[in-house]
This record gives structure tokens, sequence and C-alpha cells, in this order.
């Protein structure tokens, strides 16, 4: 698939559509600059964490974005950063939104789930230049939801959308903009060693802390209460005799 033009600003490539951007973009990473953002308003086949699908209807802001990271910060800082840097950009153009970050790489908005991210280095894995893919609800259109995905059943449990803390919702080049500028900011922090400078906001919009859930990794299965992010974006779960454990990746989250 080719791109369907380059918009202004120089860096924004929209496609009319792509199964998930991406994928894309490390497909013709070669060819990008870093700073590049791919785009599309009609993603079909986009990917998530692990084997989750990200299911993105017409106004769900579908974008990856190319930056250069050593390859020794690890993908943890990654996600959580971009993270943080949905939630500055949110709040930018919409300053009540109060968007928490919910590790390792959620961003949520009064209760629900308003953003996605995936980070990926290509297959190498020793790339100094990382895609990190967002997926954000501005305005969507959520009727058009597979009727098994269940969406809009009950308002509590939907998603939610920069819609509902901005009418009207800000335009999709403008929130690029946006997220261009603190991902490359926060990346740039990354690369020059700052994690720990970013580590006191995280902590500050941990949207997991003081809850209790239920964690599944590759080889247990235990419950707890989330207790923080650590030093090296560990998540952390006091079990139930007060010991905690310190969780790098999972492959399921429940609330209980």
């Amino acid at each position: 698939m080719s791109a369907s033009k380059a918009l202004h600003p120089a860096w924004l490539i929209e496609l009319r559509t792509c199964p998930s951007t991406n994928t894309w973009a490390l497909e013709h990473l070669g060819e990008l600059v870093d700073g590049a953002c791919v785009w599309t308003e009609r993603q079909t086949a986009g990917r998530g964490r692990g084997a989750h699908r990200w299911f993105a209807p017409t106004g769900v802001l579908t974008a990856s974005f190319v930056v250069p990271v050593p390859a020794q910060v690890p993908v943890a800082y990654l996600s959580l950063c971009a993270g943080l840097v949905v939630a500055h950009a949110v709040e930018d153009h919409a300053p009540a939104a109060a968007v928490q970050v919910k590790w390792p790489n959620d961003c949520y908005v009064q209760g629900r789930k308003l953003a996605g991210v995936l980070c990926e280095r290509p297959a190498s894995g020793t790339s100094d230049r990382v895609v990190i893919g967002i997926g954000l609800n501005l305005d969507p259109r959520w009727e058009q939801a597979p009727e098994t995905l269940m969406f809009a059943t009950d308002r509590a449990q939907a998603p939610a959308s920069v819609a509902e803390v901005r009418d009207p919702p800000p335009e999709p080049v403008a929130m690029l903009i946006s997220l261009r500028k603190y991902l490359l900011e926060a990346t740039g922090l990354l690369a020059a060693g700052g994690w720990k400078q970013l580590l006191p906001q995280l902590r500050q919009r941990d949207w997991l802390h003081g809850r209790k859930l239920q964690v599944e990794t590759a080889g247990e299965r235990f419950s707890g209460v989330a207790a923080g992010i650590d030093d090296v974006g560990r998540l952390l779960v006091r079990l139930k005799g007060g010991t905690t454990w310190a969780v790098s990746s999972a492959t399921s989250l429940t609330l209980e």
C-alpha cells in the first residue's frame, strides 16, 4: 500500500486506509525520517499488546510515530512515557480531561479507556529507532463496532473519548501536532537518561494504584492490590500476606 499523499506539515503522511499504521511504518522505516508520523482515518486491522486487536471505527485517531531512541532504553519506559505524552497532549486541547495512565500502555479518563499505545522496534531489535503507535478515541462512532465487542451496551464500560470532555473535539492534525511535540520531548529525555525525571508524573497519574486486581503472567496467576510503579517501570502488587511483587509484564490484568 502506498501513501495517499503527504500533508502539511511535511513529517505527516496520510494513508487512505491501512491494516496497521505500526506495521506500515516498520515496513517503510528506511524511507521515514525521525519525527515522521503515519496516520490513517481507516485502520482495518490494528494491533494492541500481545495478541490483542485495536478496533478503530471512524473518529478514532490511529497514528504511528518514528522516533530515535537508543536500543538499550527498555520498551516498558517507552510505553509508559507514551501514555504520559497522550495525557499532556489531550489536556492541551481539553484541560478538564484529567487523563490517567494505566500500566503498562493505556490511558483512562473518568474510569474508562481513552487510548492505547504500542511501541515496536524492527525485528532485529537493535535499532536506535522505534515506532510508537497511538490509538486515541477522539470522536468515535461506536455504533460501527462489531456486536461482539458490545462497546455501547453499558455506558459505564464503554470507552471514553476526547469529545466527551471537549465539544467540539480538536481536529486530528492539531492533536497529532501535540502528540508529536511531546513524544519528541519525552523520548529525547529518555535518550539522555532522564527516565527518573518522568517517573514522578507517571506515579501521580497511576490509574491502577490502590485497586484490587488479578494478574496473569506467563507462569502464574495471583490477586492483590496495585501499589504503584517501581523505579524501573514495573507494576508493584501487594499480596494478601503483605508481600509485594514487581511485575515486568502480564498477559492479563483484571480488576476485582
